[in-house]
């Protein structure tokens, strides 16, 4: 059995340290109650911790832990001493990068079960987050689909591009001129929305499901067709067939990756309308979700998608029964 890692015992050091400090010490069983931990974790812990070296200290600098006691007599009747080294007195310079660090570590070790949410960590964390929290950001860069600069440019001159679209419920490509009217960021997803000539209606698409895009450089009237955006179908949906899945809902994360329709409460379950055309698909979505789920309206689904629900329906009794 794996034991907690680095990151784990890193956070439970920042919660216990300074809740021993103020108390000039304390036995290894007071901190295991008081942090849920048995006896012998938390000495294992702390005799480790002595030999921590602090990068950068100087010769000799460790955290400043002593554990006086032998744990193979009794873990719990050791005192652990927690002794401010020099390198602790004199002021520190952090960077923008260290306090962050920092921040998201004692954020992180206050979390804990036994942590002391008014002592003197959280009173810490809260003057480091107030000196530096003019200066702290986070960003994130996400990579940009190639297809964008060529979408938000024929937006902007209304011209028509044609485009080969990925999409996942049917497991095919189409090839497709559009109208842009609107590229624009939703949920961490680029969508363009506009006039698609294949199904003579507004359509959505993820520009990253856009596997090549060409501008065609033919002008386009897009006024009157603005003013349907109300009501925009995804792609997704066109030529497909609505399969109703029976899901337990703890297992709704797994399928966030298609499209649903529509997706209703049912007790302890949900019933969730999925569109799908491609057999392949409604097989591997079985798979993932396992023996519970169940299709409601297999009897009204085409042959190859009842059939695909069949079969996968076999093969996952097999699975269980093997």
């Amino acid at each position: 059995m794996r034991g907690p890692s680095t990151t784990a015992k890193i956070e439970q050091l920042l919660a216990i340290v300074p809740w021993v400090v103020e108390r000039g010490g304390a036995k290894v069983a007071d901190i295991a109650e008081r942090f849920g931990m048995p006896p012998e974790a938390v000495y294992e812990l702390l005799h480790a911790a002595m030999c921590y070296e602090v990068v950068g200290a100087g010769a000799y600098q460790n955290l400043g832990f002593v554990v006086f006691g032998d744990s193979d007599s009794d873990a719990g009747d050791a005192w652990v001493h927690v002794e401010p080294g020099a390198m602790l007195d004199r002021p520190l310079d952090l960077s923008a990068r260290q306090a962050f660090g920092i921040l998201v570590a004692g954020q992180s070790a206050l979390a804990l079960r036994g942590a002391d949410r008014s002592g003197a960590l959280a009173t810490a964390l809260d003057k480091l987050g107030r000196a530096y929290g003019e200066r702290i950001r986070v960003s994130v860069d996400l990579p940009l689909p190639r297809s964008l600069p060529t979408l938000q440019a024929a937006r902007d001159a209304r011209t028509t591009v044609r485009i080969h679209y990925y999409t996942p419920s049917t497991d095919e490509v189409s090839v497709r001129r559009v109208d842009p009217l609107e590229v624009s960021l939703h949920d961490g997803h680029w969508y363009l929305r506009g006039w698609c000539h294949l199904r003579a209606d507004m359509r959505s698409f993820r520009v990253d499901r856009i596997e090549e895009c060409i501008d065609t450089g033919e002008p386009h009237d897009s006024a009157a067709r603005a003013r349907e955006m109300r009501s925009v179908t995804p792609a997704e949906f066109d030529e497909t067939t609505d399969v109703v899945l029976s899901i337990p809902r703890s297992d709704l994360w797994r399928i966030e990756a298609f499209a649903s329709r529509d997706v209703v409460p049912d007790g302890d379950r949900c019933v969730a309308t999925y569109a799908l055309s491609s057999p392949w698909v409604l097989s591997q979505m079985l798979l993932r979700l396992g023996a519970d789920t169940r299709i409601v309206n297999a009897a009204e689904l085409p042959p190859e998608l009842a059939e695909a629900g069949k079969s996968t329906a076999a093969a996952i009794l097999e699975l269980y029964e093997n």
